[in-house]
Parts: structure tokens; sequence; C-alpha cells
């Protein structure tokens, strides 16, 4: 198996938090936990998703938007799959899509149903092209095309939103009320615009991502280190963690290497300019 990120244009970097290839000679289960927004390209192969409940199958050709999840799921990948990926952040999604993040939470939409006329023959360009270096480039050109300046965007609050979340220090949403020039209903509603869900749910779905991003990256072999300030009690933290990571912390620290710590330890091998790219 090969994984790999590439960073975006430096146009981008605001909205795309980086490009990443994977790449299976083998069939591999596996569980997906929760992320932020991704578009997908499926270059070979294929895989299938339970991510709304139901079984999914995408094959070469497709092209996914997948809005930002708050749950794990489990994901087959056909053997010979080729996957190109884009993180979008929060200020992407708005730039490039426009409509509300919480209508697309925990879906996979056809790309080519949202967006412009125009961008589409962007995508068969990003599926024809040769190398990583080409995809890279045509995949930039898609984005850039995309790009709208027009929409009303609050991006203060998305500013101090993402300081909230993807600071690794236990925060609560009072901490967030306080950072913003809003009422709790207002940065419910933004939240749910910009980020997918309200300040709660979101709250809780990345202190669990930082809880195993700090046992993968920090080799820690007792999840107790990660769990003490930040949850109730030890059944409240393996709930949580399960939930958003999809396995116990004891599983995530002593199982196989799953696909989300061999992506989270390849992340740290290159310059991130988006602060989602090392969280979400």
């Amino acid at each position: 198996m090969e994984f790999a990120y590439f960073e975006p244009s430096p146009l981008l970097h605001d909205l795309v938090g980086s490009y990443y290839f994977v790449s299976l000679p083998f069939e591999l289960k596996d569980i997906m936990r929760a992320e932020i927004a991704n578009v997908r390209f499926v270059l070979a192969g294929g895989a299938v998703s339970d991510l709304t409940g139901a079984e999914e199958r995408y094959s070469a050709g497709d092209t996914l938007l997948c809005g930002p999840t708050y749950k794990c799921s489990h994901v087959t990948f056909h053997a010979h799959t080729r996957i190109f990926g884009a993180s979008i952040t929060p200020l992407g999604w708005r730039r490039l899509f426009g409509f509300n993040a919480e209508d697309a939470a925990d879906h996979n939409l056809p790309f080519e149903d949202v967006v412009p006329a125009g961008s589409k023959p962007l995508i068969n360009a990003v599926h024809s092209a040769g190398d990583s270096k080409e995809i890279v480039k045509a995949a930039d050109a898609l984005f850039a095309s995309m790009v709208s300046d027009g929409r009303r965007i609050h991006d203060d609050f998305i500013k101090q939103a993402t300081d909230w979340i993807v600071d690794p220090e236990p925060n609560e949403i009072e901490h967030l009320l306080e950072r913003v020039d809003f009422s709790h209903r207002q940065v419910e509603r933004l939240c749910k615009a910009y980020f997918g869900s309200g300040p709660k749910k979101l709250h809780r779905k990345f202190r669990a991502l930082h809880a195993a991003n700090r046992l993968t990256w920090y080799n820690l072999t007792d999840w107790r280190e990660v769990a003490r300030a930040a949850y109730y009690d030890q059944a409240h933290f393996i709930k949580e963690f399960k939930q958003f990571n999809g396995h116990t912390p004891q599983d995530f620290i002593e199982g196989p290497k799953f696909l989300v710590r061999m992506t989270l330890e390849e992340r740290l091998k290159i310059a991130h300019r988006s602060p989602f790219s090392l969280v979400g």
C-alpha cells in the first residue's frame, strides 16, 4: 500500500488543506474515522462505503464530494484501487460550493452535481492526467475555476472557530463564545453552515480526533495520557473515541497498522499551510 501527500497551489492553501494519493495492490477492509470534507477521484479500481447506513459502491471514473463526517464508517477498497483526494476546509466549502455543509454531512454526493457547468470538463482532466504531478496540476486548475468571491462569508468566525477546534488542548463551547461576537444561536447556525454540525458535536469530534493523533504521533501505550483532562471518566472516553475513530482506544494502540494511523504518520512528513491538514 502506498500513501502520499502533496501541497495544493499557494492560491488554494486556505481552501484545500492537502492533496493525497492512496494506491492499494490488494483488497483492504478498514474503518474511516470522522473527517472534514473531501473530494475523491476514483482513478482505478473501486470501493464500497457504508457511511450513509447502506452500502454505496464507487468505481473508476467516479468523483465524489464527501461532506464532513461525524461518525466512523466501514470501507472496502478493491484490489488495484487508486484514489486521488483533496481535503476541503470550511472556508473552501463556502467558496467552492456555496451551500450549507450540514446539507452534505455524513453523505457522499456526485461531484458533477455540485460544480459549475464550466468546471465539469476539468474533472475529466484530473482522471485522464498521467503522473501525480500532472494530476495535482489538473486539480489546481479545477478548484481554481470553482472559486467564488461573491458569497457572503464570516471569515473571522471561521478563523476563530478553526483555532478553537484545532487547538489540541481541552476547550469547551464557552471558549468559542468568548472568541466571537455572536449569540449562541448564531454560533449554532454558522457552525452548521461552515463545519457541518452544531458546536457541541463539532467539539466532541475534534476532541476525539486529537486524542487519536496524540496516541499515534507520540507512540503512547496508555490511553489515559490523552483522556485525563477532557473526559468525565473511562466509559465516556471509550464511547466518544470509538464513535469518531472507529476503534476503542486500546484497539487503536494495539491493533494492526490501520489506514488512519498510516495517514496520520504520513501527514507529519510534509509542510502544511492549513491547520486542518494535521487534524481533519
